[in-house]
């Protein structure tokens, strides 16, 4: 019997149908949601196609984005880039959250617009993880609690006012001198749109997400994704997407504590199966019996 592992779950998507769940404000192309412990289980494969804000009420969460992790407890904020991680809840600790979904446009002419007023910090370009850890000051911490109680008011207040709010937190998380890692790669969202498939494909190869999905991510349609792909790689999606997990899964069954299926799952395949025939397929050898020789060697 093929064993089929367990699919990832659209966390912006989760959000937008589940209001039962996610308390919801909309506003235009933003979303903010305020929840009590979403998750069927304690830990989930999950991705989104907008980067978002996370801000922790009560309770603590841990991402994980190999080979990192991230622990966040109550008072804390991040932002998160937009992408696939592994989202897990603490047992015993009553988790509630508050996010708010951004789109990369939105960003970029909150950007435009506010480089006028913001005395630029250093904007070079560089490297950031998917999550990216935020100063909650006294004027973040109050931001926090001001907008706490619209998701359960009768009236839900005018688009107007939820974005003028959008716009403070913005405004008062760029203003912090202490989060110019998250200005330095808002700023990069300002670079032509060919450089952005790249980072993009990089960071989240290793999760088992459609080529329609890798296209959601880098804010283009399938067909400007592929032709666009092809000539940055030089090959097609899907088969650099086949190697490039193919060479992943390789080091990861060095790890002798880790199963065939943890291995194919964190490769970002879908079953064992597939998995295994790929593997032999590309190297000549099945994942048991590469890991065998090199136990046998001494390399792991």
């Amino acid at each position: 019997m093929v064993q089929t592992l367990v699919g990832m779950i659209n966390y912006y998507k989760n959000a937008c149908t589940q209001p039962e769940t996610f308390k919801q404000l909309f506003c235009k192309e933003l979303l903010f949601v305020y929840y009590d412990c979403p998750l069927g289980s304690n830990r989930q494969d999950s991705w989104s196609e907008l980067n978002y804000i996370l801000y922790v009420v009560t309770g603590k969460k841990v991402f994980y984005a190999h080979p990192k992790s991230w622990l966040i407890g109550e008072g804390s904020a991040v932002f998160v880039k937009k992408g696939g991680c592994i989202l897990e809840k603490i047992q015993g600790e009553d988790l509630c959250l508050m996010a708010f979904f951004i789109p990369d446009n939105y960003i970029q002419s909150f950007l435009i617009e506010s480089k006028l007023r913001i005395q630029p910090f250093d904007y070079l370009p560089e490297k950031s993880d998917i999550v990216i850890p935020l100063d909650v000051n006294e004027t973040m911490l109050a931001f926090y609690n001001s907008v706490q109680p619209y998701f359960s008011a009768v009236v839900k207040p005018p688009e107007a006012l939820l974005e003028l709010k959008f716009k403070e937190l913005l405004f008062n998380i760029i203003a912090n001198p202490k989060n110019v890692t998250l200005v330095n790669y808002l700023n990069t969202l300002l670079l032509p749109q060919a450089n952005t498939i790249q980072p993009i494909v990089e960071a989240n190869f290793c999760y088992n997400l459609s080529l329609q999905d890798y296209a959601a991510l880098c804010n283009r349609s399938l067909s400007s994704f592929k032709r666009d792909f092809q000539t940055h790689y030089k090959m097609p999606p899907a088969r650099w997407l086949l190697q490039k997990r193919l060479e992943f899964a390789k080091q990861l069954l060095l790890y002798p504590n880790k199963t065939i299926v943890d291995v194919a799952f964190e490769s970002g395949f879908e079953d064992c199966s597939h998995f295994s025939h790929s593997f032999k397929k590309h190297f000549t050898i099945s994942p048991l019996k590469y890991r065998q020789d090199k136990l046998a060697s001494g390399s792991v």
